[in-house]
C-alpha cells in the first residue's frame, strides 16, 4: 500500500506549540514582572515624597528650634494654653512680671516646639514630638518605635524612618537624635547632660491615606495599561502562531505534495520509476532473509502509440488512468504497481510460494486489459505484452531484474502480443542486438556517420524543378547504408530523435546556403519534424534563434509533421507552429490520409501544404477508391486555399492523373530517388537556371 511517510512538519508542529506557550507564559510573566515593578516604584515613589516631606518638616522644626535654643526661649503670657513650665522651676528667671502687670513665663525651646507641633497636627495632620529615654516631662514618654529608635541613636544611628500605624492610620515616621549644645545645658544641665550628649530624638510622622490614595490610582492605571499591553500580546502570539500554524500546514501540504510527485505518476497515481526501484529492492530483501520468491511483471501496451496519434493524448491518457486502475484491481494489496513512463507498467509480486502463481496474475491482466475502453463516446481496443523474470534464478539485482523483464516482454511482442513470456537466458542475447543498436547510434550521432539525401519536389503542372525533400540515412561503417525505417523507431524510443532531429536541420541549412552561393536556387526545402522533437521543451525557442542565425532560410523551410502533432492540444500545438510561421517556416501535413485526417485541424490550425501518402498514390490509376480520395483531398485542400503534394509518383499515368486533378506538386521515383548531396547538386545543374 502506497503510505506518505511520517515529514518533519509533524515534530515542527509539537515544537511550534511548545514555543507558543513558552511565549504565552512568558509573556505573562514578563508582564507581571512588569507590573511588579512598576508597583513596587510607585510604593516607592510613595514613601520617597512621604519621605521628602517628613524631612522638610523636621528640618522646619529644628530650625524654630535652633532660633528659639539661640535666644534662650520666648517669654509668653501665662495663659491656659502657656501655662508655667513645672520643669523649668529651677531656673530663676522662668517667671517675670512686666511694669505693666503683665505675668510671663518662659517657653524653652523644647516646649515652644512641642506647642507648634500640636498646632500644626491640629491643621496639616502632620505630627511632631520630642522624646527621650529619660523623659522630664511624661507627656514626651516614648512608644515602643521610639524606644527602639532612641536606642538605635545611642548606637551611632542618624535616622531611623518606617511605615507605622497610629490610631489605626498609616503614618510615615521618621526620627533624628536630639544633640546637646550649650544653648540646651540651661534647662537640662542639672539633669547631668553635657554638650554632645544624645538628649532624646524629634520626630515627625507624615500621614500616607493622602499618597496611597494617589498611588492607587496610578496602580490603578498601571495595571490596566500593563492589561492592555498583556491582551495585544497575548493576541498577537496568538496571530502569530496561527499564521505560523499555517506555514507549518501549508510547508507540510507542500513537503506532502513534493514528496508524491517525487515518488507517485502523477497521471495514474502509481509509484513512479524512482518509487518503483525503492520498492523493489525492499521487497528483495525481504524475500532473501525469508527465502521467498519473488516475480516482477514488466507490461507494454500493445498499440498505444497508435491511439495516441489517433485520437490525441489527452485520450490517451484517459485511456492510461482506466489501465492503472485495471492493473491494481488484479493484484493483491503487498504487491506493488508502478508506471515506469508513457505506455509501460509494472508489477512486483512478494513472497511467492511458486512461480507459477505469477502466470495466473499475468493471464488475470491480460483479461482485464483487452476489455473494451470507452472512453469520451470513443470504444478503444488494447492489448498488452507482458515480459515476467523471477527472483532469484533470474537474477538478485533489481537493475538486472528490470532489464530481463524488459527483454521478456519484447520477446511476448514478437511472438503475436496480447501474451505474456517467462524471461529466459537466451533472450539477452537478442535483447543485446536493440542495445548495441542504441549504441551505435550514439556513436553514428558522434562520429558523423549521418548524411542527408535529398529528393526533388516538381511543379505538377509544368514538371519545373521548385525544392526538395531532406532525408537522412546512416552510413555504418559495419552495416552500409541504414535506412531510416530501420532506425528511426529506436531513435525515437531512446529519445536520439531529438538531437537526430537537430543534425539534419543544421545541415540541411547548410547545404542549402553552399546551393545559393553556387547559384542553384530552389524555393522551398522540407524537413521531416518527429512529434517528439516538436513537443520538447524549449523547441519553438531554438528554431527561433536557429532561423535568426540562418537569414537565407527566411521563407524557404517547409516543416513536414504529421497529423499526430495536432492532437495533443493542450501543448498548444497551434499557438507553437503560428509562431514558427510567422517567421516564415512553412507547414505541411505529411502522410496526410492514413491517421485521422480530420478536416477541423486543417481549418483550426496553421497549415499551408497538404502531402498525399504514396499508399493512395500507387493504385489511383486501377483503384476507383483511391482515385476518389485523391481527388476528394485535391478538391478539399483548394478549397481550404491549401496546396497539394503528391509523394511516391512513379508512372506517367499517375503524373498525367494528377496533372488533371489540380495537384500542385509531386515527388517520387518518376523523377528520382532521394541522393546524397554531389547527385542532386548536378542534379539542380541540369534542371535549374544557374542565376
Amino acid at each position: 500500500m502506497n503510505r506518505v511517510p511520517i515529514l518533519n512538519t509533524q515534530r515542527d508542529e509539537k515544537r511550534l506549540q511548545i514555543l507558543l506557550w513558552i511565549a504565552a507564559v512568558s509573556w505573562t510573566l514578563l508582564v507581571v514582572a512588569l507590573l511588579y515593578l512598576a508597583i513596587s516604584n510607585e510604593n516607592s515613589d510613595m514613601l520617597e515624597l512621604a519621605r521628602q516631606e517628613a524631612v522638610a518638616n523636621y528640618h522646619k522644626d529644628q530650625a524654630f528650634r535652633v532660633w528659639g535654643t539661640k535666644h534662650g526661649g520666648v517669654y509668653v503670657p501665662v495663659s491656659e494654653q502657656t501655662p508655667r513650665n513645672p520643669y523649668l522651676a529651677h531656673i530663676p528667671e522662668r517667671d517675670l512680671v512686666t511694669p505693666s502687670g503683665r505675668e510671663l513665663t518662659l517657653m524653652n525651646p523644647a516646649y515652644m516646639l512641642r506647642q507648634m507641633m500640636g498646632d500644626y497636627n491640629e491643621h496639616y495632620g502632620v505630627k511632631g514630638k520630642i522624646t527621650s529615654l529619660n523623659p522630664i516631662n511624661p507627656i514626651n514618654t516614648p512608644d515602643e518605635w521610639e524606644i527602639a529608635a532612641l536606642k538605635g541613636f545611642e548606637a551611632g544611628e542618624t535616622e531611623r524612618i518606617d511605615v507605622r500605624e497610629i490610631d489605626g492610620h498609616p503614618f510615615l515616621r521618621l526620627m533624628r537624635p536630639m544633640i546637646m549644645n550649650e544653648g540646651c545645658v540651661k534647662c537640662h544641665g542639672e539633669y547631668g547632660y553635657q554638650v554632645g550628649d544624645v538628649r532624646g530624638g524629634v520626630g515627625v510622622s507624615v500621614p500616607l491615606a493622602g499618597y496611597i490614595e494617589v498611588t492607587n490610582e496610578h496602580k490603578q492605571n498601571l495595571l490596566v495599561g500593563l492589561g492592555l499591553i498583556w491582551v495585544i500580546g497575548m493576541v498577537s502570539i496568538q496571530v502569530v502562531g496561527r499564521n505560523s500554524k499555517q506555514r507549518v500546514k501549508e510547508r507540510k501540504q507542500y513537503e506532502e505534495k513534493i514528496w508524491h510527485q517525487a515518488n507517485f505518476d502523477t497521471l495514474t497515481g502509481l509509484s513512479n520509476r524512482s518509487l518503483f526501484l525503492d520498492r523493489l529492492e525492499r521487497a528483495l530483501a525481504y524475500a532473501r532473509r525469508h527465502d521467498y520468491k519473488l516475480a516482477l511483471l514488466f507490461i507494454d501496451l500493445d498499440g498505444f502509440k497508435d491511439v495516441n496519434d489517433t485520437l490525441g493524448h489527452a485520450h490517451g491518457d484517459l485511456l492510461l488512468q482506466e489501465a492503472a486502475k485495471r492493473l491494481q484491481a488484479c493484484v493483491r494489496e503487498m504487491d506493488t504497481v508502478s508506471r515506469l513512463g508513457g505506455d509501460e507498467f509494472t508489477v512486483i509480486l512478494p513472497e511467492l510460494a511458486e512461480s507459477i502463481s505469477a502466470a495466473t496474475v499475468a493471464g488475470t491482466i491480460l483479461t482485464s486489459l483487452a476489455r473494451p475502453y470507452v472512453i469520451e463516446g470513443h470504444e478503444t481496443q488494447l492489448t498488452a505484452s507482458i515480459g515476467i523474470t523471477v527472483y532469484p534464478q533470474d537474477g538478485d539485482d533489481p537493475g538486472m531484474l528490470l532489464q530481463n523483464a524488459d527483454t521478456a516482454m519484447y520477446r511476448a511482442k514478437a511472438e503475436g502480443r496480447n501474451t505474456f513470456r517467462y524471461f529466459t537466458w537466451e533472450m539477452n542475447k537478442e535483447a543485446g542486438g536493440r542495445v548495441a543498436m542504441e549504441a551505435s547510434l550514439r556513436r553514428a550521432l558522434r562520429n558523423g556517420e549521418f548524411e542527408l539525401h535529398y529528393q526533388p519536389i516538381l511543379n505538377a503542372r509544368d514538371g519545373g524543378l521548385i525544392g526538395a525533400e531532406a532525408l537522412i540515412r546512416w552510413i555504418s561503417p559495419e552495416n552500409g547504408i541504414v535506412g531510416p525505417s530501420e532506425f528511426i523507431p529506436l531513435a525515437e524510443k531512446s529519445g536520439l530523435i531529438i538531437p537526430i532531429g537537430e543534425w539534419v536541420m543544421r545541415q540541411a541549412a547548410s547545404d542549402l546556403a553552399k546551393w545559393d552561393a553556387m547559384g542553384l536556387k530552389i524555393e522551398h526545402l522540407s524537413v521531416n519534424v518527429s512529434m517528439l522533437q516538436f513537443q520538447a521543451m524549449g523547441f519553438t525557442k531554438k528554431m527561433l534563434e536557429f532561423l535568426a542565425s540562418q537569414p537565407h532560410l527566411q521563407s524557404r523551410l517547409l516543416f513536414e509533421i504529421t497529423e499526430s502533432v495536432y492532437m495533443d492540444e493542450s501543448r498548444d500545438p497551434g499557438a507553437r507552429l503560428d509562431t514558427l510561421r510567422k517567421e516564415g517556416v512553412g507547414i505541411a501535413i505529411d502522410d496526410f490520409g492514413t491517421g485521422y485526417s480530420s478536416l477541423g485541424y486543417l481549418k483550426r490550425f496553421p497549415v499551408d501544404k497538404i502531402k498525399i501518402d504514396r499508399s493512395f498514390i500507387r493504385d489511383v490509376i486501377n483503384d476507383p477508391d483511391d482515385a476518389s480520395l485523391c481527388e476528394a483531398i485535391i478538391a478539399m485542400a483548394h478549397h481550404l486555399k491549401l496546396r497539394v503534394v503528391a509523394e511516391g509518383v512513379e508512372t506517367e499515368q499517375q503524373l498525367q492523373f494528377l496533372q488533371e486533378r489540380g495537384c500542385d506538386f509531386a515527388q517520387g521515383f518518376l523523377f528520382s530517388k532521394p541522393i546524397p548531396n554531389a547527385q542532386f547538386t548536378d542534379y539542380m545543374k541540369n534542371n535549374l537556371e544557374i542565376k
